[in-house]
């Protein structure tokens, strides 16, 4: 999967360790969904997951690659720090 940079980056709040990690790209973003989160359900976690995979066909831009993701941020209960984008 090609990086596909987010415009805004989003800082996310590791539960276990309250370590702040950055997530910068749509890459970054798949990796933390399958290895990193603390729930495999939920509708906001699948949509991401799909989203992150469009965006490597093209069927999504990045930038709702990250909205996604950060609704299934909302979802899990997963504390972040969101700049708007335009």
């Amino acid at each position: 999967m090609s990086k596909r940079r987010w415009e805004t980056p989003v800082m996310v709040v590791c539960k276990r360790s309250g370590q702040m990690l950055l997530v910068a790209t749509t890459e970054e973003a798949l990796n933390m969904l399958l290895t990193a989160w603390p729930v495999s359900t939920g509708k906001a976690f699948f949509r991401a997951l799909q989203a992150c995979a469009d965006v490597e066909s093209g069927l999504r831009t990045p930038h709702e690659a990250r909205d996604c993701f950060i609704a299934a941020a909302r979802e899990a209960e997963i504390p972040i720090e969101v700049a708007l984008t335009g």
